[in-house]
Order: structure tokens, then sequence, then C-alpha cells
């Protein structure tokens, strides 16, 4: 596959998958944001969001940083807040020379503490994992932000320095951790209001934080200005 096409593409079977699986359908109030406009005037990409049974919010965001040479993205689950079950992101930075992809299932903090609950939900994708960190494609590192180490899981998987031609492949594993998240969604348990409510709160701890501490996000706001910023960081996160 031409580099370029890699670069354009990845993600966005990842989205049509997701969206197909959970029987999405688009969101208002979000035309705005169809294309990414920077400064100067430029298209530069999209954020898009869904809805869906039991799901707050799945959104898709594609940027081309550099078109044709370096192009970010991220795609997030946000299951409702009474539901005992963890986020899923799939996101990263692809470019020719070297590219950075990650998977998750993000649990909330209560899932963390909780062991017994952690050990046995987590227990069939430690194997995808296994898979990953013994594959001669791409070797899985540690993040050098702290706001991703800080709130991954045990199997959250980085490349944080991949060829271009194994971008693919990573691509094929996040859509097996996705289909073991998708498992765990179709037999979440529902939970009281107090415990929903609580849940709530932390996660908007965690995307305040997320952005708080994203170092590049002063560069986005050089080419976006600090309004489209937000907007794109309400449309993705929260």
């Amino acid at each position: 596959m031409d580099p370029k096409d890699i670069i354009a593409n990845t993600g966005k079977a990842m989205e049509s998958k997701v969206v197909a699986a959970l029987g999405a359908t688009p969101a208002t109030g979000f035309d705005d944001l169809q294309q990414l406009l920077t400064l100067k005037g430029d298209n530069t990409g999209y954020t898009r969001v869904w809805y869906a049974d039991r799901i707050k919010k799945i959104s898709s965001m594609s940027i081309d940083i550099m078109p044709g040479k370096a192009r970010y993205f991220n795609l997030q689950i946000i299951p409702n807040d009474n539901l005992r079950v963890p986020r899923f992101v799939f996101e990263g930075l692809v470019m020719g020379h070297s590219s950075q992809v990650s998977v998750d299932l993000y649990p909330d903090m209560d899932m963390v503490t909780n062991l017994d609950w952690l050990t046995s939900a987590y227990a069939g994708v430690n194997a995808y994992y296994d898979e990953l960190r013994k594959s001669d494609e791409f070797q899985l590192g540690v993040s050098r932000l702290p706001h991703m180490r800080t709130f991954c899981s045990p199997v959250f998987a980085l490349a944080p320095a991949m060829s271009i031609d194994t971008v693919p492949a990573f691509e094929e594993a996040a859509g097996r951790y996705f289909d073991f998240w998708l498992a765990m969604f179709e037999q979440a348990q529902e939970c009281d209001s107090a415990e929903a409510a609580a849940r709530a709160e932390r996660r908007k701890l965690i995307s305040d934080a997320t952005i708080a501490l994203d170092p590049d996000r002063k560069m986005v706001v050089g080419v976006y200005g600090e309004e489209l910023t937000q907007r794109i960081e309400t449309a993705a996160m929260y």
C-alpha cells in the first residue's frame, strides 16, 4: 500500500466498523466540525460525532498535520455513565518515517481499584496484548506523556516508533480490542444513579487533565485558534 494512502486512511476503517457495530447515528450540533479550517482558511480534517443506544458519545477526529506526510487521528467510544464498562480509544500520529499508534480499554478509577473485577473483565484481552508484545512487526513501549500513562489500563498497547508499513497490522489488532470491548459492552452491568454521577465527574476530571497536560495543545491552538480548539475538545472528549 502506498504510504500516503496509509497516512490518509488509518482509523477510517475502524471508524466505519464501530459505527456499524453500534448502529450509531450522526449527532446534531457538530456540522461546523465536518471541515476543520485553520486560521489561514485551509481545510485540514474533520471531527465527527455519533450517538447510539447506551452510548453517551462516539467521536472520531482526523487531522492533516502535514498533508500527505502526517495525520493525527483519535477514535473514542464513551459509554453511558451508568454502565460498568471502560471507554475504547484508538489513536495515533501516522507519518511516513515513524508513526505512533495506540489502543486501550480505558477503565474508570472505581474499576481499577476493584482488582477482582479488573482481573476478570480484562482476562480475555490479555492474549491480544501479549500477541502485540511478541510481534516482530513493531515493539510496544511506554508513553512519554504523563496523561496517557496515568489513565491507561494494564493492556494499554502503544507502539511509539513503528514503520508506516506496519500500521495496518496494528489497526487490525486494534479491531480485535474493539471486538473484545463490544462483548464487554453488550454484557455490561448497570449501576445506580449515585455511582453513575460519580463516574461522570471522574471522566470530566480525566478529560480536563488530559487537555491540561497535553504538550501539543499550544501548537494546535496556533493552527486553529482557541475557539475552534475548544470546540474540537468538547466534541471529542466530553
